[in-house]
């Protein structure tokens, strides 16, 4: 039995905002926690109806609907800003109230900001911050804001140790009430699949078509070296050309290669396409702990990344390396890795049996689960009143 099924546990109340695009990792990451949950029972405000939200409503997890337009932006939308501003702290403060909860958790930080003024009409009530992301490298790093939100916060939770430090870097100081938490990766559903014996060879690039993810510097550079060597590019995520100007790039640059670059748009059948591949590549300009990098791991294939937040982490263990990691620009190295591996059968059977047994003891449900919910008892006490 779960905590989504025990009346008689405590509550935890979890902010998760959703985007609208299909593929959402900090959405798919947060319902995992929530459908884990033995020894919290969850009630999850989110801003719209979508599949996840029934898959979790599926599974017994008690969800509460309230719109948001806060992602607007003040400037845009300065009344619908307030609006939900509104909406949020009468819906949390209510669930709060009905529940006796004395946990809230943010699930990025809009989800906090939007929670703040109720969890402080209340006593006693902690709140917890989710960061999924790291900062992209033509933004200045946002010091003075994120003092002000991590100052805030009961507690912090990180994807990887890499995350923290680099967020630590920008604001010093945080590591006291931080933690790392990996993601869950399902190992019934992304599970070591044998090398594929399919041609030709493919490269697996997940992710929404856009700026932050790098398709169009994958598609400039590293798709042609690999159509021209037999191999083709298969792009999984949403992808909007008609409505979505670097989207309509990213097609434009694709056509000269005809068959050797795949649109294929958001999939449900994600882990089949893994094992079709025979290398997945992350390209992206900045990342937290990309979902594509940790289900590749667990399907055994070798990932070639970017430097992003994360990837030295997973891939580059010492003794057990998953993969390769090139700096953001090195397109053309990327390529030849990506080749080679296609090109090697054997050494990318090793890098991908690596990086599974990685995923097998860093990515366990009750572990993940387990660490959420300690850090909630440390927030709040309970550890050690029961202890």
């Amino acid at each position: 039995m779960t905590g989504r099924d025990r009346l008689d546990l405590p509550v935890v109340v979890v902010v998760a905002l959703q985007t609208g695009k299909a593929a959402n990792g900090g959405i798919a990451s947060i319902g995992e926690i929530v459908r884990g949950m033995h020894g919290y029972r969850p009630v999850v405000v989110t801003n719209r109806e979508s599949p996840a939200v029934a898959r979790w409503r599926d599974a017994g997890v008690d969800i509460r609907i309230v719109p948001e337009d806060a992602s607007r932006g003040i400037t845009n939308a300065p009344f619908a800003t307030l609006r939900t501003y509104w909406r949020y702290f009468r819906a949390v403060r209510a669930v709060l109230t009905e529940t006796g909860a004395r946990i809230v958790h943010a699930n990025d930080p809009l989800a906090f900001q939007l929670c703040l003024p109720a969890v402080r009409t209340i006593a006693g009530v902690r709140l917890a911050l989710n960061i999924r992301d790291t900062i992209g490298p033509d933004r200045p790093p946002p010091a003075a804001r994120y003092r002000r939100v991590f100052g805030m916060a009961d507690h912090i939770f990180f994807l990887s140790a890499d995350m923290l430090a680099r967020w630590a870097a920008i604001v010093p100081g945080i590591e006291a009430k931080s933690s790392v938490t990996y993601s869950i990766v399902d190992p019934a559903r992304f599970a070591p699949a044998p090398p594929p014996l399919e041609t030709p060879p493919v490269v697996l690039v997940s992710g929404v078509v856009c700026a932050k993810k790098g398709q169009r510097e994958l598609l400039q550079v590293v798709a042609p070296i690999l159509a021209a060597a037999g191999i083709e590019s298969w792009l999984v995520g949403d992808f909007e050309p008609d409505v979505d100007d670097y989207a309509a790039e990213c097609r434009t640059l694709a056509a000269p290669m005809g068959d050797a670059v795949r649109f294929l748009g958001h999939r449900r059948d994600i882990a089949a396409l893994y094992a079709r591949a025979s290398v997945v590549c992350v390209a992206s300009r900045y990342e937290g702990l990309m979902r594509t990098m940790i289900e590749a791991m667990a399907c055994a294939r070798p990932v070639v990344s970017t430097d992003v937040a994360s990837a030295r982490e997973m891939l580059l263990q010492p003794g057990l390396e998953a993969g390769a990691v090139f700096p953001v620009g090195c397109s053309r190295e990327m390529a030849a890795e990506i080749a080679a591996l296609c090109a090697d059968p054997a050494r990318a059977a090793v890098l991908g049996a690596n990086g599974a047994a990685i995923a097998s003891r860093t990515f366990r449900a009750d572990d993940v689960v387990g660490a959420y919910e300690d850090a909630y008892d440390a927030m709040t006490g309970r550890k050690a009143a029961r202890g």
